[in-house]
């Protein structure tokens, strides 16, 4: 018997469409399942065990989603095959997932000057993209165009702030920083490539800064993200690998792991969490038979 999990809250307006085609693609191939919203799961891992005849579990959502069930899980050997199938307004790690499941893929974490950590599969930021993601959890409707459409209006009122990067020990310092990026995955933002060389299977971050830059060229370059074709600016965006990086502004900022916020901000340090995890992308044609 397969799992499905679905999250009630999530507020793609096509969530609820896919939701049911699934069920009814169980219940036409005569494939025994139980739906079940993960938010009625007070502790999940003790919820497989103790529902160890599920053979699969399904998981419906987007990168919010699959990062609060990563964090969860984290700590415990769970024996179930565990798919992910898109359901959220995001799923940029499922864009990296589905060409490369067959290998566990590396659970990293960021440390926070807040005191707050948290584990992350796709990627952590500061600097616009934290402003980016909290304005789109914030809205009622979402969607690749609408996210377009607040990376526009962020990017009109941001203002870039010094910050320092020291990636493996080296340092990087910079007066004006309007993004810095630490990707395990190849996305975010609904698709734009930030990270067009990232493996989820490799312990190390794929970085991107981008600094330095007039506002009215920033335009420019954030339109070439979903082609992979910024990081050609080496004046303006600088890109590397490194296995531990912190990240220090002069002033807080919005922060986000995997599209989940963290506010007040000033200083986060990411690295291989050394925890390792296997998702795959589910695909009705090979997938929880």
């Amino acid at each position: 018997m397969d799992l499905i999990l679905y999250n009630p809250l999530s507020k793609n307006s096509k969530s609820n469409v896919y939701t049911h085609k699934l069920i009814q693609y169980y219940k036409k191939n005569k494939i025994p399942f139980r739906i079940k919203s993960i938010l009625k799961i007070d502790d999940i891992r003790v919820f497989l065990e103790k529902k160890d005849h599920f053979n699969n579990v399904i998981l419906l959502g987007g990168d919010g989603t699959i990062n609060r069930f990563v964090n969860n899980i984290a700590d415990y050997d769970i024996k179930q095959d565990i798919y992910l199938k898109s359901n959220g307004s995001g799923n940029d790690f499922l864009r990296s997932l589905k060409s490369n499941d067959q290998k566990t893929q590396k659970v990293m974490k960021v440390k926070y000057d807040t005191g707050a950590e948290t584990y992350f599969v796709n990627g952590v930021g500061m600097g616009i993209d934290g402003l980016v993601t909290s304005t789109v959890n914030q809205a009622e409707k979402k969607g690749k165009f609408r996210y377009m459409l607040y990376t526009l209006k962020s990017l009109m009122k941001y203002i870039p702030e010094p910050a320092t990067i020291i990636a493996d020990g080296k340092e990087y310092k910079y007066d004006k920083v309007y993004l810095v990026t630490l990707n395990n995955g190849r996305y975010f933002g609904g698709g734009m490539e930030i990270t067009p060389n990232a493996d989820i299977t490799d312990e190390n971050l794929d970085v991107i800064i981008v600094h330095t830059i007039k506002r009215f060229f920033i335009f420019m370059i954030f339109f070439t993200i979903y082609l992979g074709l910024h990081t050609k600016f080496k004046k303006y965006v600088t890109s590397f690998k490194a296995k531990k990086v912190k990240v220090t502004f002069t002033t807080p900022q919005i922060s986000q792991a995997d599209g989940e916020n963290e506010s007040d901000v000033t200083s986060m340090v990411a690295e291989y969490s050394k925890k390792d995890i296997h998702l795959r992308y589910y695909d009705n044609k090979k997938s929880a038979k």
